[in-house]
Parts: C-alpha cells; structure tokens; sequence
C-alpha cells in the first residue's frame, strides 16, 4: 500500500511502532483525521509540498525498504530516501556507464521503442473492433503509417553517426499519428491538439502527464531496486538532472498510462472540475486531488489487476516491471537472460 501526504499540514510520525498519518482541520473546527498503519504494510510514502514527516517515520520507513519520495505539483519524483546497506549496484552502475559509450546501447534503446510503438499499435488494432466504418477507416490509416515506421526501425542500423537522430524521429512520427488517433477517438468534448506537457493544454494531456509522472517514480523505483541508475541512459540526453535511464526504460509501459486515461474518457468521467490552473502559465492546467485521486485509484487498479504472461507464470503489472529491471541489470552484469534486451511485453 502507498500513503500519501498531499493535504496541507499533513504529517507523518510513530506511534507505539505504527505510522500515524495525521491531516489537520485548517478550518479551525478541531476535526482532525489520524490513521495508523502497520510499518510492513507499506510500500511507499509520497510527500507533496506542505507536509512533514518525522525523522523517527524516516527510521522505520528504512528498516522496512519502504521507500520514500518528494514530489513535484505533477507527481514527479525529485528525491528519494535509501539506505546506505552495501550490495552489487556499484557492479552495476561500471557496467551500465561502459554500455552507455558503445554502439550496443543504442540497440538496446531501439529495441525498447520497437516495443512501444508495437504495443500502441496492437491497441488501435484491438480498438477497431469497437468503432463504426469512418472511425475504423481512420485507425487503419494510422495503422499502415505506423506499421511503415515500425517497419523502417526495424532495418535501422545503430552503428551509423545519425541513427540516434533517426531514431527519435522516427519514435516522433509514430506518437503524433498514436495521439491524433486517440484524439479522434475520443467524445467531442475531449480532444485535444497533439501532446503538451508542463503544463499541459487540456484535460486529456492533464490527466496524460500525471499518470505518466506515477509511471515514472515506479519506473525509477523498479530500476533502483534491481541496482540501476536512473540517470545513466542509453538514448534520451544525459544532463544535469535528467534521469535518462528513467526516460529510455519506461517507453514499452507507457501503454499502460495511455490505456487507463483512455478508458477514463471514454466512460466520461473526468471533467474540467478534476483542473486547477497551473501557476505562471497562461492556460495551462494540471490536476487538482480529486483528478489525481481518480487517475490514481484507476491505474493502481490496473497494474494489480492487469497480468502478463513471462516464461509461463503471469505476474502483476507491477510486480512484472520490478521482474523486467531485474533482467536488465542481469544483462549489465553479463548474465544469461531470455531476450535481455527486449521486455517480454503482451498486451495489457
């Protein structure tokens, strides 16, 4: 389970070895809400802008490998707690830099890619069957200049000075056709024009980069636990700050956002109620709680419902992204894996 400490004075301290969530009633009534949970019950702690936690909750969040991050407005992780305990990670992280300079990683980049562009397109193709004859048509035109991209990644040599370039170009070209698709799909009321991040422009990219930005810190989580660090990448730009191993690994489960906010839509239930404006931004919006609220619950049920199938046991989608970064890092560590390079995605 996750708490989350997004209210306002919230905290977070022990009580006879328990967590203690207490949210405080700003508005002066003295109807404050307390809530204790067992330390080995949680997984995860989310810390958003004006709340506290203890030093002794830091404690016990660490003798338990809960782990614990600090948010942005968009859900972003920026920092994280962990322990100091020794493991194989520094193994991991030589490899991972040595692989990040030779023209191996960028095949291996590729190929998570191939996998994203692949899965989006198994999904327009499973959405056809639920469309009328004009809506079919524009998702099989889509189709054919998606699979042609796909097509021409798959002949792309990575050894060639501009593959990185072609790369991303490609990747490019095949999303604006995904998300005009999408967009087209959708009620009246909710298209929106091409993607837009912070802030977003309109419900649709609102509710699009929050679930990313869940995505992302179970992506850094997955990568972290498994020994791999977040900001050595393979394709995306290194830089100040830019967790590049977060943004090349997460491609082939973005589909896992995209399906959740798509499914949200199309029962229509965000509205602009779920929007508050982003600060400093001219017609910007992100989620207010009671949009992060819904997008949560909704996604978090998918991945501990949703399963894949691997080496004949179905997993969790969770628990199969945890099992994906570690046979990543048995790649880096130069163990035999199945298919190391490639996640052994089936929808979900």
């Amino acid at each position: 389970m996750e708490i989350q400490l997004q209210s306002f004075g919230a905290r977070l301290r022990v009580k006879d070895g328990l967590f203690e969530v207490t949210v405080p009633d700003l508005s002066g009534a003295n109807h404050h809400v307390t809530e204790q949970f067992a330390a080995h019950q949680v997984r995860t702690i989310l810390l958003q802008h004006g709340t506290s936690v203890s030093a002794d909750a830091l404690l016990l969040a660490l003798d338990n490998d809960t782990e614990i991050l600090v948010l942005d407005a968009f859900g972003h992780p920026v920092g994280r707690f962990w322990t100091n305990r020794p493991s194989s990670t520094i193994a991991i992280w030589k490899n991972q830099l040595a692989l990040s300079q030779s023209p191996e990683a960028l095949q291996v980049a590729k190929t998570w890619v191939e996998a994203k562009i692949s899965e989006r397109l198994a999904y327009l193709r499973k959405l056809k069957g639920y469309r009328s004859a004009d809506k079919r048509l524009l998702i099989e035109t889509a189709e054919t200049g998606i699979a042609e991209i796909l097509s021409r990644l798959h002949t792309l040599s990575t050894r060639t000075p501009a593959a990185a370039g072609t790369l991303r170009g490609l990747e490019g070209s095949a999303g604006r056709s995904y998300l005009q698709t999408l967009s087209a799909l959708l009620p009246d009321e909710y298209r929106f024009e091409g993607r837009s991040k912070r802030p977003a422009a309109d419900l649709f990219n609102a509710f699009l980069n929050y679930g990313y930005g869940i995505l992302y810190r179970l992506v850094e989580r997955a990568l972290l636990l498994a020994g791999i660090h977040p900001y050595i990448g393979f394709l995306h730009y290194d830089g100040y700050q830019r967790r590049s191993m977060v943004f090349d690994f997460i491609e082939p489960f973005r589909i896992w956002v995209e399906k959740t906010v798509f499914q949200l839509f199309t029962a229509k239930l965000p509205s602009s109620q779920h929007l508050q404006s982003a600060p400093g931004a001219t017609g910007g919006v992100w989620l207010n709680s009671e949009g992060k609220q819904l997008l949560t619950d909704a996604l978090h049920t998918r991945l501990r419902k949703k399963k894949k199938t691997l080496n004949g046991k179905r997993f969790p989608l969770e628990t199969f992204l945890l099992d994906e970064a570690r046979r990543f890092s048995s790649l880096l560590l130069g163990q035999k894996v199945t298919s190391p390079a490639a996640p052994a995605l089936v929808p979900a």
